[in-house]
C-alpha cells in the first residue's frame, strides 16, 4: 500500500529536478553556426595562434553543438586572442635544486562570441589556461615544442565549454 505512494511521489520529484535540465548549447536557438578566425596571439611564443585555432576547431567539431561555416554564412563569430605562454618548473633533479627536470607549459586565452546578426555578446571569458606538463629530455626548446599541442587542445576544450555552456544574461 505504502508503494502506491511513494512510486508517484518519486516520479514527481525526478521530474522537478530534471525540468530545469538543458542537453547541448545553452546559447539562444537562434544560435546554429559558428565561424572561428585566426586567433590573434599577443604572447611572446610564436605560432602559438595556429596552434589554438587548430585545437578550438577540432573541439568545436568533437562538441557539436555548434557547426563550423565560413564567416558570411555563421550565425555568431568566436573570437580568440592568446594573451600569454608561461613555462613553471615543477621538479628538480636529483642533487641538482637549480636544473628542473619537468616543466608545466600553459598557454592563456579570452574569447568572446559575437552574433553576426546584430552585434551582441553572447559569451566572454577570459583567464582560460590550457595546460600541459612535460619532462626534460633533450633540449627545452624541443620538448616545449612537442608539449604546446597538448596545451593548446586542453585550452581549445576549456574555450568550447566557455562558449557553448555560457550562461544567458
Amino acid at each position: 500500500m505504502k508503494i502506491r505512494f511513494v512510486l508517484p511521489l518519486l516520479l514527481l520529484t525526478l521530474t522537478g529536478c530534471l525540468s530545469g535540465y538543458r542537453l547541448g548549447s545553452t546559447l539562444p536557438p537562434e544560435i546554429q553556426s559558428v565561424h572561428i578566425p585566426l586567433a590573434r596571439n599577443e604572447s611572446t611564443e610564436p605560432l602559438l595562434e595556429t596552434e589554438v585555432t587548430t585545437a578550438t576547431l577540432a573541439q568545436m567539431q568533437r562538441d557539436g553543438s555548434l557547426s563550423i561555416v565560413s564567416e558570411d554564412q555563421a550565425d555568431a563569430v568566436l573570437y580568440i586572442t592568446v594573451t600569454d605562454f608561461e613555462l613553471r618548473p615543477l621538479a628538480f633533479g636529483d642533487g641538482d635544486n637549480l636544473r628542473p627536470d619537468e616543466y608545466r607549459l600553459i598557454i592563456k586565452a579570452r574569447v568572446e562570441l559575437i552574433q553576426q546578426s546584430n552585434g551582441r555578446v553572447l559569451a566572454r571569458q577570459g583567464g582560460l589556461d590550457g595546460r600541459s606538463e612535460f619532462e626534460l629530455t633533450r633540449d627545452l626548446v624541443s620538448d616545449q615544442r612537442t608539449a604546446i599541442p597538448e596545451a593548446a587542445e586542453d585550452l581549445g576544450r576549456r574555450i568550447v565549454a566557455a562558449v557553448t555552456e555560457a550562461w544567458p544574461d
